[in-house]
């Protein structure tokens, strides 16, 4: 199979898989009895291991294989899913925050190991076969597919709730199986490094790098600020189903339709391929503008409009990212540099979401989620004006 489309295969696998959680994630969580500060926070702890985990993980990729730390890392991923139904069959509170945290941890270290390693394998695979001009484009047709996945696999997720959450549980499970076995099957030493390094030499090279590019710095930086995103994450399945399970569903649809189009822009759109810098910022103001617009109008109509704008955003920010890292990195030490990146923006992550616990903590779930997407989305739209005015000069056309 085409490195492309088997990474393209595999995303929209494990993005099925993932979203198999959306309709029953934060309901659960509810039903356990945590509040919006403690679903905050047991999701800072998730961001914070990936951050403690990816140069580990992204070293032992470029040192021991890719493919192995894909799949060990989906072996986590599906371990996590069955943790957590272990948190309904007790009452104690400390007891399922210390589950759900357990459950976090695995999810997050699992996360760790597929970070960086899959890009990077694509990224060498493509380039044994000559085709590393294609590396951006194939990134945002695996995003296009991966979101339509995602809106398979979320879908679905709100017909198990009528299922009980352990089900809903036990099917994600299965699925993220499915993705691993496809992995074990198609996933070879294509995309490996041309030349090895030892996991000190790689990480080495990739702080070397890291402190020498300017271009590599500031995308590190605004892929930090782009964690405000998280905020909406959080929040919206509580908002929107409180109303009705089906306008819950219509807004999930809403968001894997912007972050497949987001995805399907840059994959058809050359011009924004080519123009890293504009295209990113563009991308960071879209999600902003959006997010911040959900904050400021109530009712149905317009936030669905919104929630296809900040998606949007979204869909095309991540394969521009990849994009712009993948290809200025030597095959070497490409996961490990990946998983440097990664730990450097989900930091920033984990300090959203652990601020959020901060300002909400002790008034169990009153905070208005229109004051934090407002403030979210305004605070995006800031970050990334300032990261236009601060951009690298002499902006570069690559044709990717």
């Amino acid at each position: 199979m085409h490195p492309a489309r088997f990474y393209t295969l595999l995303q929209f696998l494990i993005r099925f898989g993932e979203c198999l959680a959306v309709g029953i994630y934060i309901p659960f969580l509810y039903h356990l009895g945590l509040s919006k500060a403690e679903i905050f926070f047991i999701n800072a702890v998730y961001w914070l291991t990936i951050f403690a985990t990816e140069v580990v993980t992204g070293a032992l990729a470029d040192g021991k294989s890719r493919a192995w730390s894909v799949r060990v890392g989906l072996f986590l991923c599906a371990a996590s899913s069955l943790v957590y139904p272990f948190a309904g069959h007790v009452h104690l509170k400390w007891f399922i925050i210390s589950v759900a945290l357990t459950a976090e941890i695995i999810e997050g270290i699992g996360n760790s190991f597929i970070s960086g390693a899959l890009q990077a394998w694509l990224a060498d695979a493509l380039g044994r076969r000559g085709e590393k001009q294609n590396l951006k484009r194939a990134y945002a047709s695996a995003g296009y597919w991966g979101s339509l996945g995602a809106l398979c696999g979320g879908s679905a997720s709100f017909g198990l709730l009528y299922l009980g959450f352990n089900v809903g549980w036990l099917t994600r499970t299965a699925f993220i199986l499915v993705a691993l076995a496809v992995a074990f099957k198609w996933m070879n030493g294509e995309g490996e490094p041309l030349r090895r390094m030892t996991e000190i030499q790689a990480l080495r090279a990739s702080c070397r790098l890291l402190m020498t590019n300017r271009m590599l710095v500031w995308i590190s930086v605004v892929s930090m600020f782009f964690g405000l995103v998280l905020t909406f994450n959080l929040t919206w399945v509580p908002h929107f189903t409180q109303q009705s399970v089906g306008l819950g569903l219509g807004v999930w649809v809403a968001c894997s339709l912007g972050l497949a189009a987001g995805g399907k822009i840059v994959e058809e759109w050359k011009n924004l391929r080519e123009r890293e810098v504009t295209s990113i910022v563009a991308a960071n103001l879209l999600a902003g503008a959006g997010l911040a617009a959900l904050g400021l109008c109530p009712g149905m109509a317009l936030p669905i409009i919104f929630v296809l704008l900040h998606e949007m955003g979204r869909g095309m920010f991540y394969p521009l990212i990849d994009g712009s890292i993948y290809n200025r990195v030597d095959s070497s030490y490409k996961a490990t540099f990946g998983s440097l990146h990664s730990m450097i923006s989900r930091l920033g992550f984990g300090i959203v979401l652990f601020i959020g616990w901060l300002m909400m903590k002790g008034e169990k779930s009153e905070t208005s989620d229109s004051r934090i997407w407002l403030f979210s989305g305004l605070t995006l739209i800031c970050a990334a004006s300032i990261a236009w005015l601060l951009r690298p000069k002499n902006e570069t056309r690559q044709a990717l």
